[in-house]
């Protein structure tokens, strides 16, 4: 159903003069009379005051108030229904690709590498006005992120998203980069191109030639355009915060511009060197190679426009003061049936105008509607009338951000805790300060709910968000000091968050003491018994950790040393050792040990093995029955359930450890990417 919306609805509160303007016509007329009748006779005035009547004065006054509310809705700009155009998409073809590795987060440029290149190709994207541009990011790898398009907008919402993980590959693949090009205008119209490279560089590659080459054949141009100084800067560590990244000897890395690459590319392909500065980079800077290009014209991409309407209400209104000029230049004595006419014809106009009104009364859902649906706790409503009322694009800045506060709530008491987390943060640009505290406290109170619904399954999240929380009701009380409800709130996530922090603590010392437990090997006994199979050195291992049972005794910590310092064509030997499960890392220890010889040797072994087959166990005496009592010891503490967490502790170490699983594997997994250039920064 077609609704009517307006431009610039705020201009429609100028309609208020209307009640104010009759008023002062009220005031004024009565005025007018008392000083007629202050001055003139009764019996004189017929004589003496001729050609006015009351009724036709407020008939021409009439219709000027209604002309001047006709003018007013002409100029809010009424929308009707909407029809459909076709834009031809035609342009030069410009390539826009940004270097995303972490040597991009050097901030040797201001206020980083990669930040300075975003904010350059944007100015540049918005200077480019009618172009076709692409959008491409490279590391290790290059992906094609957008392909050429006249849309700028959708252009830049995309590259607001890049940052040093949107490739996991590490370095500067600039010979991927090149073939990703090729291939993506592979399948386009023959035509020449453009490739605008924002990049800190890298040493010169004697692969590029073929690439190059290619380049030239296929009619590609290359901008390169430099980023960061010749004197080079430390890259801070995105995973450790205060710490710089490193290379395989724990060396600190400095990344400094290497420009070698880039002026090959920019003199190879017939283009430009730039050097990025702190100026913003304008189209007059690379004019001279996007002129050389031919436009390309391709099929026309059809959209919808609202039909402006504001030619009927300013039609209506000069229709209202042409007829109120031809009252009121009339004869103040006019036949009975000229007026009965105009009457007849200014109700008609003004039953067009009550058409029109009524028509505008149909305009959709109001903002009234949507509050009263929150109020009455009706969520599912009120998100559907908030997201109507926003759609339609009616609304100035501020009416706009009430709007999305109340989309938020309603998001918030509906679960949806990542849109309301969304319209919340949209809110917090508002200029009004009671509506930016009201956004902090909405973003307090969504966080501690999201992080409270992830609790059992992801504990460092909820962590995370909590602090997020506990900061929004800070800036809160920031703004509103002396609200009560605020410092409840406050202290009830501080609390909260203090004591998941100090489960977490506990968990950790857990699971660090449950991993020092797994060296105590003389609960065991079993290593004796290799002995029998000639191993001598297992076996006297085997007899001392029965008697200590202790696993973490000087001669662990040696036998750890000795597979550290071992080659890495062992086996299952090595530095790796120590990071076998259990049966295999025994497996190595036995391949640690030498093999029995002839005569004494081998008999020497074979006592030793039968010593530690000797030895104590576990079972025998009163260590069995010591051992039952540790066993049920440790059972009542699993089973005792923590009124803070809500979890027993073995319940908790599970779940970290699940955690720690996933979050190691990631790392595992980034470790694992070969990297580029023989670097991963």
């Amino acid at each position: 159903m077609n609704t009517v919306a307006f431009n610039h609805d705020e201009l429609l509160w100028l309609m208020l003069f209307a009640p104010v303007l009759v008023l002062l016509k009220l005031w004024l007329d009565s005025q007018a009379s008392g000083a007629v009748t202050a001055f003139t006779a009764a019996r004189l005035r017929p004589v003496l005051i001729t050609g006015t009547s009351r009724v036709l004065s407020w008939v021409v006054y009439s219709l000027y108030l209604l002309a001047l509310c006709c003018f007013i809705i002409a100029i809010a700009r009424p929308r009707w229904g909407s029809e459909k155009i076709d834009i031809p998409d035609r342009g030069r073809n410009i390539f826009i690709a940004i270097d995303t590795s972490r040597s991009m987060l050097a901030k040797d440029a201001n206020p980083d590498r990669l930040t300075r290149s975003k904010l350059a190709a944007n100015d540049l994207i918005r200077e480019l006005k009618g172009e076709r541009i692409g959008l491409l990011a490279f590391a290790g790898r290059a992906y094609l992120q957008a392909p050429l398009t006249t849309d700028h907008e959708a252009i830049l919402e995309s590259l607001q998203a890049f940052d040093h993980t949107v490739i996991e590959w590490g370095g500067s693949n600039v010979a991927d980069l090149l073939d990703v090009t090729l291939r993506a205008i592979k399948a386009l119209p023959k035509s020449n191109y453009v490739l605008i490279l924002f990049s800190d560089g890298g040493d010169a590659d004697v692969n590029l030639t073929a690439p190059i080459q290619k380049l030239t054949a296929a009619q590609v141009s290359v901008i390169s355009v430099g980023v960061g100084t010749e004197g080079g800067t430390f890259i801070p560590d995105p995973d450790i915060p205060n710490d710089y990244v490193r290379d395989m000897n724990g060396n600190v890395v400095v990344t400094k511009l290497e420009s070698g690459v880039l002026q090959q590319l920019a003199s190879s392909t017939g283009g430009r060197y730039l050097k990025l500065g702190n100026q913003p980079l304008s189209r007059d800077a690379v004019a001279p190679i996007i002129a050389r290009l031919r436009e390309q014209e391709n099929a026309s991409r059809a959209t919808t426009k609202p039909i402006e309407r504001f030619a009927w209400p300013l039609s209506l209104g000069i229709v209202f003061i042409m007829i109120a000029w031809i009252i009121s230049s009339l004869s103040r004595r006019v036949p009975q049936r000229a007026l009965i006419a105009l009457a007849v014809l200014a109700a008609g106009q003004d039953a067009q105008a009550s058409s029109i009104a009524s028509m505008l009364r149909q305009s959709g859902p109001t903002p009234e509607q949507a509050k009263s649906a929150l109020q009455d706790k009706d969520f599912e409503r009120a998100r559907l009338l908030y997201g109507k009322l926003l759609e339609g694009g009616q609304y100035g800045p501020t009416a706009r951000q009430e709007l999305l506060y109340g989309l938020a709530a309603a998001e918030h008491n509906l679960t949806d805790y990542d849109g309301s987390t969304k319209n919340f943060s949209e809110v917090l640009h508002s200029n009004d300060t009671g509506l930016r505290t009201r956004a902090h406290r909405g973003l307090g109170h969504t966080l501690y709910d999201q992080g409270a619904l992830g609790l059992a399954k992801q504990p460092k999240i909820t962590l995370q968000r909590w602090i997020d929380s506990l900061t929004h009701f800070d800036a809160a009380l920031e703004l509103e000091p002396n609200n009560k409800h605020l410092k409840e709130n406050r202290e009830h996530v501080a609390q909260m968050l203090e004591n998941l922090r100090k489960a977490l603590d506990e968990m950790e010392k857990k699971q660090q003491g449950n991993k020092g437990d797994k060296g105590d090997k003389g609960q065991k006994g079993q290593k004796g018994q290799k002995g029998e199979k000639g191993e001598g050195q297992e076996g006297e291992e085997g007899e001392g950790e029965g008697e200590d049972g202790n696993g973490d005794g000087d001669e662990k910590k040696k036998e750890e040393l000795k597979g550290e310092q071992k080659g890495e064509d062992d086996g299952i030997g090595g530095k790796d050792a120590k990071n076998l499960p259990q049966g295999r890392l025994q497996a190595a220890d036995e391949k640690k040990g030498e093999k029995p010889g002839a005569g004494e040797e081998a008999g020497d072994e074979k006592k030793d093995g039968k010593k530690g087959e000797n030895g104590p166990k576990p079972g025998d005496g009163s260590g069995g029955d010591e051992k039952k009592k540790l066993a049920a010891k440790e059972q009542e503490k699993n089973d005792r359930r923590n009124p803070k967490t809500g979890f027993t502790p073995g319940e908790a170490e599970g779940l970290l450890r699940q955690y720690m699983d996933e979050f190691m594997g990631n790392i595992s997994n980034r470790q694992s990417i070969p990297p580029a250039n023989k670097k991963d920064w």
